[in-house]
């Protein structure tokens, strides 16, 4: 498992996200791209534990989630994005956040992560600015 949570190996991907380990054991994971409208990127990947792609399509986004380790993971999301109500993402200049989380149960405790994307939409040049931050920790026994 610390194999799993190891700053080194996440970093090793050469598609500029950044990590560091915490503390108190577990892993902070930080990546930002701006990307074309329609196009899909790797937003966030830890190699053997998951990956995440995001794809802006007009006033929509698609996040969609690789579970890279072979024990279950179960997958979440917040219930209340945070946007600017009533307004298109290219009426506003607040961004654009979303939350996710997940389990995977892996021996000898599971791992825990919680997952935030930021995004502003520039439709003048066809562009979406994504910031994405991750948490992973061993869950602790009860």
């Amino acid at each position: 498992m610390a194999d799993l949570l190891n700053p080194a190996r996440v970093t090793a991907e050469p598609h500029g996200q950044i990590a560091s380990a915490l503390s108190h054991g577990g892993l902070a994971i930080s990546c930002h791209k701006l990307v074309e409208d329609g196009a899909r990127t790797q937003l966030l990947h830890v190699p053997g534990l998951f990956r995440l792609d995001v794809r802006p399509v007009q006033d929509t986004l698609q996040v969609t989630t690789r579970s890279l380790h072979p024990s279950p993971t179960r997958w979440s999301t917040s219930r209340d994005p945070f946007t600017d109500y009533g307004k298109k993402g290219e009426d506003t200049r607040e961004p654009a956040t979303h939350s996710f989380s997940f389990v995977v149960e892996t021996d000898p405790h599971p791992l825990a992560g919680r997952i935030s994307i930021a995004s502003t939409v520039d439709r003048d040049s066809g562009l979406t600015h994504f910031v994405a931050h991750a948490i992973v920790r061993a869950v602790p026994p009860a």
